[in-house]
C-alpha cells in the first residue's frame, strides 16, 4: 500500500498513549461515472471510521460550508446572460492535504501484511475523520484567497474577483469540485495553474455535469440545467421502464393525506424514505416542479401507508414523462441588474393541524434560481395572515439573493421584487396597519414591512391565474400545472402535455394503483 502523500506513520501500539482512542479503518469502494452514465473510472479509497472519535478529545470543530444549490444556479444564470466561460476542475484526494490538529491513531487495514502489534498515526487528514471536511476547507480556502479570490459573506464557498479592467471572475467550491466562471480563458488557465501548484488538479474542461447536475451550453450562449441521468437512474432503482405509463401532474390534483399511526408497514417505510430522499434532492437541483409535492410527502415519512407511497409512484411517473426537462438561463441584451419572485400561500391547507402552505420562486436570466415549499410555523387566522407570512419568508431569500448578486459586482442593483395576489397582504407590508385581524403579528413576521420600508423589496400586486408561486402551495390540474410550471424555465413541459393528451391518455384517480414494476421485496 503505497502512501505518497505521507498521511501516516506505522508505529507500535505501545506508542498510543493511555485513554487515546484507536479509530478502525476500511476500503471504500466507488465507481466514477460522466454526464452520459459512462464509467471513467474506478477507485479504492481508505478511510477512518470517525464514529469512534470523541468531542474535545479527539476533534474540535466540524462545520465546513458547502455552496448553496441557488448560489450556483446565480452563478450560471450570470454566466448565460453575459456570455461568460464555464469550466470544471476537481481536486485529486483533497482531503488528503491537510494537517490534523489532533492526534489520532488508527488500526492497520486488513488485507496488508502489517504486523499485528502495528498500528498507523496519522499525520494528515484522510476521509471519514470527523474534522476532514472542515479541514480541507480551510486549506483550500487560503489557496484561493491566495489567487486573489475572496469569499462572499453571503456564501461562503462563491468567491469573486474584479481585476484591473474591472472584469469579474467567479469560483463557486462544492467540497472538492470547482466550477470557474470567467468572461477570459486566461483567468481560468491562471486560477487552474496555481492551484497546480499546490495540488494535483483534474481539469475537465467546459462544465458539463457537477453534482448530479448536467450543464448544456447551446450555440446562442444560454446554458441548460438537468437532471436527466440522475433520474433515470432513480426510476430504474424503482423499477420505472420505458413502459411506464407517465402523468402529466405530480400530485394528483386535490388529493388529500393524513397521519395514521400505525397503517404502514416496515417494508412500506423502508422504500418510502428512498424515494423521497431521491425525490428531495431532485427538487433541490433543477426541479421546482415536483418541490410541492415531495415537501408535503416528506410530512408522513415517518409513519407512510400504502396511499402515501401510491401518490409517492405518482411523482416517479410524472418524473418518468418528464425526465429531460431542464431550466434554461437565457443569453440576454438586457443586464441583470437583480431578482423577480412570486409569493403565494394556502391557508389553513394542513388537514392535520389546519397550518397553511406557503412558496415562492425568484428568477434570473428567465428562469428560477430559488424556490420554496413549506408549512408555516403557526396557524393563520385569514388569507391575508397567511399571505403575509409567505411574503415575509420569500422577502428574506430576497434579501440574500440580492446581496450576493452584490458581492458578485453585479451592479447597479435593483431592489428585489416580489409579486403577491393578495392585496390585503400588500397593504399591511407598506403601512403600519392594525387592525384586529392583523394585531396579533409578531415582529419578527413584520421582517417584509421593514425591508419594504428600507426600498430593499418592491411588491406588485398580480392576478391568482397568473400567479406563479400556486404551483408551491397546493396541487393543480394539468392545465393550469404546465401553464404556470412552463413560466418559470421548465422547458419540456408543453411538449410533453400535447404529447400526453393525444398518445398517453395518462389519467391519475385517488388511490389507483400507479402500475411501476415492484422490485423483489418492493411493495406494490
Amino acid at each position: 500500500m503505497r502512501d505518497d502523500f505521507k498521511v501516516f506513520t506505522i508505529e507500535p501500539h505501545s506508542s498510543v498513549p493511555p485513554g487515546a482512542t484507536i479509530v478502525t479503518s476500511k476500503f471504500v469502494w466507488k465507481t466514477k461515472r460522466n454526464a452520459s452514465g459512462e464509467v471513467t473510472g474506478r477507485k479504492a479509497r481508505l478511510v477512518a471510521q470517525g464514529n469512534r472519535q470523541r468531542n474535545g478529545i479527539d476533534f474540535s470543530e466540524t462545520f465546513a460550508p458547502v455552496a448553496r444549490f441557488s448560489s450556483i444556479r446565480c452563478l450560471l444564470a450570470l454566466a448565460a446572460a453575459n456570455g461568460y466561460h464555464v469550466h470544471q476542475a476537481d481536486i485529486d484526494k483533497a482531503y488528503l492535504h491537510g494537517e490534523l490538529d489532533h492526534d489520532i491513531w488508527m488500526t492497520t487495514p486488513r488485507g496488508f501484511n502489517f504486523p499485528s502489534d502495528k498500528v498507523l498515526r496519522l499525520r494528515r487528514s484522510i476521509y471519514g475523520l470527523k474534522q476532514a471536511g472542515r479541514i480541507w476547507n480551510r486549506h483550500i480556502d487560503t489557496s484561493l484567497r491566495n489567487l486573489g479570490y475572496k469569499a462572499t459573506g453571503t456564501d461562503h464557498c462563491i468567491y469573486s474577483r474584479i481585476d484591473d479592467q474591472q472584469r469579474p471572475h467567479y469560483i463557486t467550491l462544492y467540497v472538492d469540485d470547482l466550477l470557474i466562471v470567467s468572461p477570459h480563458l486566461d483567468e481560468i488557465e491562471r486560477v487552474i495553474c496555481g492551484l497546480e501548484q499546490r495540488y494535483g488538479v483534474k481539469r475537465l474542461g467546459p462544465a458539463e455535469y457537477i453534482l448530479g447536475i448536467q450543464i448544456r451550453r447551446l450555440d446562442d450562449g444560454s446554458i441548460a440545467l438537468s437532471q436527466e441521468r440522475y433520474i433515470m437512474d432513480v426510476l430504474a432503482r424503482f423499477h420505472f421502464d420505458t413502459t411506464t405509463r407517465g402523468t402529466t401532474v405530480p400530485m394528483t390534483p386535490g388529493l388529500s393525506l393524513t397521519a395514521i399511526p400505525g397503517q404502514g408497514t416496515e417494508r412500506i417505510r423502508s422504500w418510502y424514505l428512498q424515494a423521497i430522499g431521491s425525490l428531495l434532492y431532485i427538487s433541490l437541483g433543477t426541479r421546482p416542479d415536483i418541490v410541492f409535492a415531495v415537501s408535503y410527502l416528506s410530512r408522513f415519512a415517518n409513519n407512510p401507508g400504502r396511499r402515501h407511497w401510491i401518490a409517492v409512484k405518482h411523482v416517479l411517473r410524472y418524473l418518468r414523462a418528464t425526465y429531460r426537462d431542464e431550466l434554461l438561463y437565457a443569453r440576454g441584451p438586457a443586464k441583470v441588474t437583480g431578482v423577480v419572485g412570486y409569493s403565494d400561500a394556502n391557508w389553513g391547507a394542513c388537514v392535520d393541524t389546519s397550518i397553511s402552505t406557503m412558496g415562492y420562486v425568484f428568477y434570473l436570466a428567465g428562469a428560477a434560481v430559488s424556490w420554496s415549499s413549506k408549512r408555516q410555523t403557526r396557524v393563520a387566522d385569514s388569507t391575508t395572515d397567511a399571505e403575509y407570512l409567505a411574503l415575509s419568508h420569500a422577502g428574506k431569500e430576497a434579501i440574500y439573493l440580492t446581496q450576493l448578486l452584490s458581492e458578485l459586482h453585479v451592479s447597479p442593483i435593483a431592489a428585489a421584487h416580489i409579486f403577491t395576489d393578495n392585496e390585503a397582504a400588500a397593504a399591511v407590508a407598506h403601512k403600519p396597519v392594525r387592525t384586529s385581524g392583523t394585531r396579533h403579528i409578531r415582529l419578527r413576521e413584520h421582517f417584509v414591512r421593514d425591508m419594504v420600508n428600507r426600498g430593499d423589496i418592491s411588491l406588485s400586486h398580480v392576478g391568482t391565474a397568473d400567479m406563479v408561486a400556486d404551483v408551491f402551495t397546493k396541487a393543480l390540474g394539468p392545465k393550469i400545472f404546465v401553464y404556470l410550471a412552463f413560466a418559470w424555465g421548465g422547458g419540456g413541459c408543453e411538449e410533453f402535455t400535447l404529447r400526453s393528451a393525444q398518445d398517453l391518455g395518462a389519467r391519475s384517480e385517488p388511490g389507483a394503483d400507479l402500475g411501476a414494476r415492484s422490485e423483489p421485496g418492493a411493495p406494490a
